[in-house]
């Protein structure tokens, strides 16, 4: 079954389908008017580096994944989700 949906903290990828990867280079929480930002790599036939806010999509081999949210889990640890749509 394919991975629908994946959380990341600072510094982790996610392996994927196929030998893609996805890894979270930075990750920032909404502050006043300014939306979060999310930096990531991601690596399929060759590497890729996308800076996201949420709701902001970018291609995966063959696949389109989201940013749908960042999330506070605490101590300062913030956790970007992402869904696979496509």
């Amino acid at each position: 079954m394919a991975i629908e949906e994946i959380g990341l903290k600072h510094g982790t990828q996610a392996h994927l389908d196929a030998g893609m990867k996805i890894g979270l280079v930075s990750v920032r929480e909404e502050q006043d008017s300014t939306a979060a930002t999310v930096v990531i790599a991601t690596m399929d036939d060759s590497e890729h580096d996308f800076q996201l806010h949420p709701g902001d999509t970018f291609p995966l081999g063959d696949q389109t994944w989201k940013l749908t949210r960042v999330e506070s889990r605490g101590g300062g640890n913030l956790t970007a989700v992402f869904a696979r749509i496509e």
